[in-house]
This record gives C-alpha cells, sequence and structure tokens, in this order.
C-alpha cells in the first residue's frame, strides 16, 4: 500500500516550481507552449522559453528596440534546468525545433549549431564575407556543463559569448590575419540538471558576467501522455502561423530599408539599421510598468538580475515579432515582464532550495535535507521534533532549524500548521501543493 501511495506522488521538482504567470502566454508564443505540452507532456514554460529563444534567432537582428542607449533584438540566451529522467528539456525543445524546421527549413539545417566547442568555431559560422550573408546563429548544448567547463579551460569563449550577446563585434586571430563577425546575431539555449548547474556554478560565476545575460527556465513535467500520441496536427498549424511571423518580420525590415542597404543586404549579409519603435505608453510608464514591478533578487543572487530590465525589454521585443506588431505596446512588455519573473523565480529555486545561497543562519544542506523528507512523505505533515531528531540527526540548532523553516514558508515551499496536543501545540510541516505547469 505504501509502495503505490508513493507511486503516486508527483517528482519533487512539480513541488519547486514556480507559477508561470498567464501574462507569459500571450500571443503564439503561448499557443505553441500550451499546445506543445499538451502534445508532449513537457512543461509550457521549456516550450515557451524555447519557443522565443529560437523565434528571436530565426527573426534576425532586425528590427530591435533601443534601451538604455544600447540595441536590443529578441536574442535571448535560455538555460532550460531540469531534471534528467523527467524534465522533459529535450522533448520542449525537439517540439519547437519541428515547428521552425516546417517553418523556416533553411535557417534549420544551416544556421543551428548543435555543441559549441571553441570561440573560433563560433565566428567562422557568422564571420564577414561568408558566402551566406547570414549572420544569425542558434547554438543548441544539450550539456550545458560541458560548455562551462571548455570556458574555464578557455577564457575566450566566455569572453565571445558576453560580446555575442551584447552585440559587439567578434574577432579571432589568424595567422592570415584577423577574422571577425561585425554583425553576429548569436543566441543560445542549453540544458542542464540542477546537480549539475549547483556543481558548475562557482565555474560559471567568474565567467566575467555571463550568469546574468542567462534565462534560467526551470521545467517539471505537465502530464503523462501516451508515447504513441503525435502533435502532426497541431504541429502543421503553428508552422503555418510561425511561417508566416518569419516571413511578416523580413518583410517590414525590407520595407523601412532604402535600396542601397537593401542590396547591401542581400549581397553581402550588411545588416540594415531597422528599430522596433517602442509606444508612448511603454516610454513613459516603463518604471510603473516594469521598474517597480521586478521581483527583488534573492540573497546572493543580485548578479542574476543585473541586466533584468534589458532582458524585459528583449523578451517584449520577442513578443512584439510573434504578434507582426508595428511596434512594442504594454501588452508586450507584461508579457516580457511575466517570462523574465518566471525565470527569475527559477534561478531561486535552483540556487536557493538545494545548496545556494540562503541568508547566513539558514544552512542551505539542511535545507536540501529538509525538502527531500517532506517530498518522501508526500502528502503527510512532518513533525518539527522529527525534523530536528531524524532528519538532521540531534545535531542541528533548533534556532538553525528554524531559520530554515522560515525561509521555506516565507517562499511558499513548505505549509506550515500547529496541531493541538494535551500540552504545547505540535508544530508540523509538508511541502506546499505541486505547481500545475499547465493553465486554464
Amino acid at each position: 500500500m505504501t509502495d503505490q501511495i508513493t507511486a503516486q506522488v508527483p517528482p519533487l521538482a512539480t513541488f519547486l516550481r514556480p507559477v508561470l504567470p498567464p501574462a507569459a502566454l500571450h500571443g503564439l508564443p503561448g499557443e505553441v507552449a500550451v499546445a506543445m505540452a499538451e502534445a508532449t507532456g513537457a512543461d509550457p514554460a521549456a516550450v515557451l522559453m524555447s519557443f522565443l529563444a529560437l523565434a528571436g534567432n530565426a527573426a534576425g537582428a532586425q528590427p530591435h528596440a533601443w534601451f538604455g542607449g544600447a540595441q536590443h533584438p529578441s536574442r535571448l540566451f535560455v538555460v532550460l534546468v531540469g531534471d534528467a529522467a523527467t524534465g522533459r528539456k529535450g522533448t520542449a525543445f525537439g517540439a519547437v525545433e519541428r515547428l521552425f524546421t516546417e517553418a523556416d527549413p533553411d535557417w534549420a539545417e544551416s544556421r543551428i549549431l548543435y555543441g559549441l566547442q571553441s570561440a573560433e568555431a563560433m565566428i567562422d559560422r557568422v564571420a564577414d564575407g561568408r558566402a551566406t550573408g547570414d549572420s544569425r546563429l542558434m547554438v543548441v548544448e544539450t550539456e550545458f556543463g560541458r560548455l562551462i567547463e571548455t570556458m574555464a579551460r578557455t577564457g575566450t569563449l566566455s569572453a565571445q559569448l558576453r560580446n555575442a550577446w551584447d552585440g559587439r563585434v567578434l574577432q579571432r586571430i589568424r595567422i592570415s590575419g584577423t577574422q571577425q563577425a561585425s554583425h553576429a546575431h548569436v543566441s543560445l539555449l542549453a540544458m542542464i540538471t540542477p546537480e549539475e548547474l549547483l556543481r558548475h556554478h562557482r565555474r560559471l560565476a567568474q565567467a566575467g558576467g555571463l550568469e546574468s545575460r542567462i534565462l534560467y527556465a526551470y521545467t517539471a513535467p505537465a502530464a503523462e501522455v501516451s508515447p504513441f500520441a503525435g502533435e502532426a496536427g497541431k504541429a502543421g498549424h503553428l508552422a503555418g502561423r510561425v511561417r508566416e511571423v518569419l516571413e511578416a518580420s523580413r518583410d517590414a525590415v525590407m520595407a523601412q530599408t532604402d535600396p542601397i542597404s537593401r542590396h547591401l543586404f542581400m549581397i553581402r549579409g550588411i545588416q540594415p539599421d531597422v528599430a522596433l519603435p517602442v509606444a508612448a505608453e511603454v516610454a513613459d510608464g516603463w518604471r510603473v510598468l516594469v521598474k517597480d514591478r521586478l521581483p527583488r533578487p534573492g540573497q546572493g543572487l543580485a548578479a542574476l538580475h543585473a541586466r533584468a530590465e534589458s532582458q524585459v525589454i528583449r523578451l517584449a521585443s520577442a513578443y512584439a515579432v510573434a504578434d507582426v506588431a508595428p511596434r512594442i505596446t504594454a501588452e508586450h512588455v507584461e508579457a516580457g515582464l511575466a517570462a523574465w519573473s518566471y525565470c527569475a523565480r527559477s534561478a531561486e529555486v535552483v540556487f536557493s532550495v538545494p545548496v545556494g545561497a540562503l541568508p547566513p543562519d539558514a544552512d542551505p544542506r539542511h535545507a536540501a535535507r529538509i525538502v527531500r523528507r517532506l517530498h518522501e512523505r508526500w502528502p503527510d505533515w512532518v513533525s518539527r521534533d522529527e525534523i530536528g531528531s531524524d532528519v538532521l540527526h540531534g545535531n542541528v540548532s533548533a534556532a538553525a532549524i528554524g531559520a530554515v523553516l522560515k525561509d521555506l514558508a516565507g517562499r511558499g515551499l513548505v505549509e506550515h500548521r500547529l496541531v493541538p496536543t494535551e500540552g504545547r501545540p505540535r508544530e508540523e510541516y509538508r511541502l506546499g501543493p505541486p505547481q500545475l505547469p499547465l493553465f486554464p
């Protein structure tokens, strides 16, 4: 009987998963996220972020939004973080990849790079003077830990990835001369487990600011689906929508480009300078719309929030492109803020729950043991006495245990109740309700 109950307990990732704000499911990205999640059982947040990353690259560096004195196209660095067995990170990406393979086969065949070996390999694919004249490159790394190790061995790769996100010129020195990419549009979609990310985080944090350019998306299984279930019907319809979006985006850029710039773009791949306007309601109300509503970073996680506003405008650009909109509106900004907020909370989960940065008096190792025990016993409650004596073996002070439980409860990860007894009420805890990835 116990085995049957245990088998029905949702994976731990489902309890820890942040809530995806409904505003993030705006427009075509939201339709793709829900439809592909239902068809494949992947987390809709993972599908959503995969779609935004691929769409932003396929649409190109133009048009872009001007923000903070810099150009911000919908160029994203996304890392899907989920368990190896149940996270379905590859399932989410595979569903989106099939859409783009049908919608834009040329881009899918020639502009996706599976696995990045070096900065030189990246620059070579987008260098000036190449016959294709195409500066787009979608890097897909299914083993993000391997990429972090490569960056640790060679300092040039992390620096060039930072430059790529920023839109700077990429350069490599060769015997025959300097090779450069003046208009590179490089996006990243990577996958890793929480344990691997935590193990490699120190190296990533030393990559000179790269981590602040990354959007982490925590993924959990959406639902069990038949292994024989297909997605052909939905994929065909959505692929047609994606094709229309990409064609409309390119037509809009060409329509705003003078004949000489158009010729240089078609022949030599030199990107025209076409801005995606920001609606007055966005420009005038940015503080109220975004800045005052940004989630505050947790203890020790400020670096992950350093480029929050830039990330929001890039995400808003992606939603605007998917809407075939002539400008970025408050609705696109709302969607971008919702998607970024989910990624911010994902980082909180990954780096704070198992072994990340909790307040100094809340030991993350103790939090990890408590969360695991509560998951094992869910939906039953676990007493404070059992946590102290059995889980932590009586080696932790009452104050330290209280600090951990208070932090977990404050972030909504555990529930707390007092049970009347003949003497002092008994304190009990259990994991909060599992977060359902799909929404009505």
